[in-house]
């Protein structure tokens, strides 16, 4: 007989005022029900179920199969939505139940439930916080020797029971032989809903053994009904993820407007300057400065990189790189060690060789530059003609003058020159220097 964990994600999440599931909004990158899940699986439970709604396509994409899923084909509580996953838990003993919106659940506060569940040899154990703002949250009913006689929900709690600051965290542990008889016999509640607190009231009343689990850390069990709530997770997320980065060597002037997502890595003696975002499955390497005012998204960046006032989306930045201030790198950019790119410059699926310089307002699209390239001022790279994105290729140790046009398809051989304002529309051969509107082969003046 072993151990199972049922995870609750079928309610619709109302208060949320969203069109997205409530479980798969993120707090720093990662779906709420990610956390769950992960905490879940410390338990090492030979099981774990996701209780899912009829409408779960987006949930099962998030999760995978990683889980097994049982469907509450219709939302009638939580009482039902955890009889519906009876025939996947066929020779458990006990069973872990999770609302999938309580993210901050730690460890170490799911072992202790398991614990006292099992030294108190008790058939229902649940998990409850002393909070100062308990609006929303189901309120725990104590008798005159301090314990659990019932756990009322706040939609059918009186005024006298709404001031009970007790309440309950949504995490459970039940004796299996006991919780299926008793879930059969509760009754439907006034909203027309069967809820999984219900047993506890019937437990005491048979005088069953009812333990509780008192969380000290009131965060750890806060559960999301909203988007405040949602907001409230994130910031205790984020303060973890930064002080952890600190601790490993990262410099943050202003850790309160740092914003780092779950999912990044960085390494030692980087610093992060105020307002920097950096999300999705980033890697930064040692020796950076980021910021201020910059966002990095799923992108790689080396050592000793100074990326600053700037966005970096789904590319690689290699050593010693320059960005910035106000330029854009984004879609399969790479940027090869020394680069520099200076300010108001945008550079889209684009290589740039070792030691070129991009320095001013210039766009660079669908492009391959060679290294040791010098791009002028106001240089664009035409690479769309409305139907079709054409590449152009220039070759190393090129010197591309101010307010060039490079209309794609074209390739600039190398240690090729264009004149201030010329507009490229045909391949210029290795050395050549070319000029004018359109760009024509520089012809050399010999003295007489």
């Amino acid at each position: 007989m072993t151990e199972a964990v049922v995870v609750l994600a079928a309610g619709k999440g109302t208060r949320m005022q969203s069109r997205v599931p409530k479980v798969l909004h993120t707090l720093c990158g990662t779906p709420m029900i990610s956390y769950v899940i992960d905490v879940a699986k410390t338990t090492k439970c030979s099981q774990t179920i996701l209780v899912v709604p009829k409408d779960n396509l987006e949930i099962k994409k998030v999760v995978g199969d990683s889980v097994a899923y049982s469907v509450q084909e219709r939302p009638l509580g939580t009482g039902d939505a955890l009889m519906s996953a009876k025939k996947l838990l066929k020779g458990h003993k006990d069973l872990i139940v999770i609302s999938a919106d309580v993210p901050l659940l730690s460890k170490d506060l799911l072992n202790s439930l398991r614990y006292t569940h099992h030294d108190t040899h008790a058939v229902a154990t649940v998990v409850t916080a002393q909070v100062g703002s308990p609006e929303g949250f189901g309120r725990i009913i104590r008798d005159s020797k301090g314990n659990i006689e019932d756990i009322v929900e706040h939609s059918e709690a009186s005024k006298e029971q709404l001031n009970i600051t007790e309440i309950n965290a949504g995490i459970y542990m039940f004796d299996t032989a006991w919780l299926w008889d008793s879930l059969s016999e509760l009754t439907i509640s006034k909203s027309g809903e069967v809820y999984i607190t219900s047993l506890f009231r019937n437990a005491c009343l048979k005088k069953h053994t009812v333990s509780d689990v008192v969380a000290i850390d009131q965060v750890a069990v806060l559960g999301i009904n909203d988007q405040e709530h949602l907001s409230l997770a994130e910031n205790y997320i984020r303060e973890r993820i930064n002080r952890t980065f600190m601790l490993q060597g990262i410099r943050m002037i202003d850790p309160k407007t740092v914003y780092i997502d779950s999912g990044v890595s960085i390494s030692k003696d980087t610093v992060i300057k105020p307002n920097t975002h950096v999300s999705g499955k980033t890697i930064i390497g040692s020796g950076c400065i980021l910021g201020p005012n910059t966002v990095i998204n799923n992108s790689i960046v080396g050592n000793d990189c100074v990326i600053e006032s700037s966005y970096v989306y789904d590319s690689k930045v290699k050593n010693g790189v320059s960005i910035g201030p106000f330029s854009n790198i984004r879609s399969q950019s790479v940027l090869d060690d020394q680069v520099r790119v200076g300010n108001f410059t945008e550079i889209k699926n684009s290589q740039v060789g070792k030691s070129s310089r991009i320095l001013h307002l210039s766009y660079i699209g669908d492009a391959e530059i060679g290294k040791d390239v010098n791009i002028g001022a106001g240089t664009i790279t035409c690479n769309y003609d409305g139907k079709v994105k054409s590449h152009t290729k220039i070759g190393d140790g090129a010197l591309i003058g101010s307010n060039t046009m490079i209309v794609a398809p074209v390739n600039i051989g190398i240690g090729a020159q264009t004149g201030a304002g010329s507009v490229v529309t045909k391949d210029v051969p290795p050395g050549a220097t070319v000029i004018g509107i359109p760009a024509r082969i520089k012809k050399e003046v010999r003295e007489e």
